[in-house]
C-alpha cells in the first residue's frame, strides 16, 4: 500500500507538480488525425495534463496546439475563426497562428508593432501513426521524436484508437501491467475447455490455446526485469505438457506499454492523464508483417461506433453511471463480470476505484510486482528530475522500435529471459520482486 502523500505524489500531473514535470519531458500522442482532418476546419478542444488547449490544422495544412484563452481577455479561442493560417480570436480580432504568435491584431493603433511582443501558449506537435503527438516540456530539452514500433512502420500496418477513461491514469495503466487478472476479469467460460492442445510445444500457440492457458492456470510466476527504457513483465504458466507459456508485456517510461501479442503482432497503449480525474487510452494495433485492409478498419471504426453514446458521442456508452451494461445472467453463464468487450472489462474495474484509489487501504500480493515496479519507478524519476537528473530513456540510444511483446510456448528447461531481447535487453534473470 502507498501512504496518501505518496499516492498524491504519483497522481498529480498538473503543470508544476513533479509528476507533471516529468510527463512533459516525452513526447505523448493525443488526438488521431482523422480528429482533425480539415485544413482551416473547426478547432478542437483537448485536455492535457490539466491543461485546457485547442489544436487545430491551418491553411497549409500545420498542427498547432495553444492555450485555449486568448492572451487579451481570455475568451476561448474553441470560437475563433480557422483561415489564412491562424486562429482568429471572435472577441477583438487577435489572430495566433500555429507557434502561438500573434500574427494580426486588427483593433491596435495603425502602425503599432504590440502584436509582436504577444505570444500564448503553444507546444509542438508532429504527426505519426495515425495520431498527432505532441511535447509539452521545455524547448531546449526537446527530445527526439518517437521512434517506437508504430513509428516506424507503414501507415497501413498501424490502426489508431483514443479513448476516454473517467479515472486517474496511474491504475488505468496498472491495469495494463497486471498479467494475474487474466483468468477473471477477461475469462469466457469457454476458455477453460481444452483446445488447441497440438500447440502445447515450443512456438506461438493459437490465441484459442493462449486463453484455455490463462483461463486454467491463474497462478503465474510473475517477474521483473528493469531495461533502459523501463522494464520487461515476463509471466510464466505451466501448460499440461510441462511446458511454459510466456507472456511478455513491456513499459517505457513514463505511460507506454506494449500489451503481451505473438510475434510482435497486437497492441501498444498509452495511458495519458487528461487531469487528475480523467485520462485517454490512445491505443495502436500493429502487425509488421502486412498491412490493415479497408475491410478491417471499417469493421473497426464500426465497433468503436457502437460503443459511443448515441446521445453524446463524446461519452463511452457503458459508463458506471450505467453499470456498464452488466448482464448478470452472462455473468455466470458468459465471462465473470457480464461485460464486454474486453476493453470495456478494464475500464469498469479501474473506474469503480474511484476517481483516485485510495490506495492506503490496498494490499499487495506477488502478483503485483510489475504494478509496485510500475511505482518505484516513475516516483524515482519524478524526484531524480527536481534533483536536475534527466528522465531515462531520452538520450537517443535506445531502439525503441525494437521493443516487442510476446506470447509464446517455450520449452520445459528453456530460459525466458533469452525471449524478446530486440530492443537490447539484458538477457539475465530479473530480480524478483516480492
Amino acid at each position: 500500500m502507498l501512504t496518501q502523500k505518496e499516492t498524491d505524489f504519483l497522481t498529480q500531473t498538473d503543470k508544476g507538480t513533479p509528476m507533471g514535470d516529468l510527463f512533459r519531458r516525452y513526447w505523448h500522442p493525443f488526438l488521431l488525425t482523422t480528429e482533425l482532418p480539415e485544413n482551416d476546419g473547426a478547432p478542437v478542444r483537448v485536455r492535457l495534463l490539466g491543461e485546457d488547449l485547442i489544436v487545430f490544422r491551418d491553411t497549409n495544412g500545420k498542427v498547432g496546439l495553444i492555450d485555449e484563452r486568448c492572451p487579451h481577455r481570455g475568451a476561448s479561442l474553441f470560437f475563433a475563426i480557422n483561415q489564412e493560417c491562424g486562429l482568429m480570436c471572435i472577441y477583438h480580432g487577435w489572430k495566433f497562428d500555429v507557434n502561438g504568435d500573434c500574427v494580426d491584431m486588427p483593433s491596435d493603433l495603425p502602425g503599432s508593432n504590440f502584436k509582436d511582443k504577444v505570444h500564448v501558449a503553444s507546444y509542438p506537435c508532429i504527426e505519426s501513426a495515425g495520431a498527432i503527438w505532441t511535447y509539452m516540456g521545455p524547448a531546449e530539452n526537446k527530445p527526439q521524436v518517437p521512434s517506437y514500433v508504430m513509428n516506424v512502420l507503414p501507415e497501413e500496418n498501424v490502426m489508431a484508437t483514443r479513448t476516454m477513461i473517467y479515472c486517474n491514469y496511474l491504475q488505468s495503466i496498472e491495469g495494463n501491467l497486471d498479467s494475474t487478472h487474466l483468468g477473471t476479469l477477461h475469462l469466457y467460460y469457454d476458455n477453460m475447455i481444452p483446445a488447441d492442445l497440438e500447440y502445447d510445444k515450443p512456438g506461438h500457440p493459437s490465441p484459442r490455446f493462449s486463453n484455455y492457458i490463462t483461463g486454467t492456470q491463474k497462478y503465474a510466476r510473475i517477474d521483473v526485469q528493469d531495461t533502459d527504457y523501463g522494464y520487461r513483465l515476463i509471466a510464466v504458466r505451466k501448460t499440461p505438457k510441462g511446458n511454459q507459456h510466456i507472456r511478455i508485456n513491456n513499459l517505457a517510461l513514463p505511460v507506454m506499454t506494449w500489451i503481451a501479442s505473438s510475434g510482435g503482432n497486437g497492441a501498444v497503449f498509452t495511458q495519458l492523464p487528461v487531469d487528475d480525474h480523467n485520462c485517454m487510452r490512445v491505443g495502436f494495433i500493429v502487425r509488421p508483417d502486412k498491412p490493415f485492409t479497408a475491410g478491417e478498419r471499417q469493421a473497426a471504426e464500426s465497433q468503436a461506433a457502437l460503443l459511443q453514446d448515441p446521445d453524446n458521442p463524446k461519452l463511452r456508452l457503458k459508463r458506471m453511471d450505467n453499470d456498464y451494461h452488466q448482464d448478470r445472467v452472462a455473468q455466470k453463464t458468459t465471462n465473470p463480470p457480464g461485460i464486454w468487450p474486453i476493453p470495456e472489462q478494464d475500464y469498469a474495474v479501474t473506474e469503480t476505484m474511484g476517481v483516485i484509489m485510495d490506495r492506503t487501504k490496498e494490499h499487495l500480493y506477488h502478483g503485483d510486482a510489475a504494478v509496485i515496479r510500475l511505482r518505484q519507478m516513475l516516483g524515482k524519476a519524478a524526484r531524480d528530475l527536481q534533483e536536475g537528473v534527466e528522465p531515462p530513456g531520452l538520450n537517443g540510444g535506445i531502439a525503441y522500435h525494437k521493443i516487442r511483446s510476446e506470447d509464446i510456448v517455450i520449452g520445459p528447461n528453456d530460459d525466458p529471459w533469452l525471449v524478446a531481447t530486440d530492443a537490447g535487453e539484458s538477457t539475465g534473470r530479473g530480480e524478483r520482486l516480492r
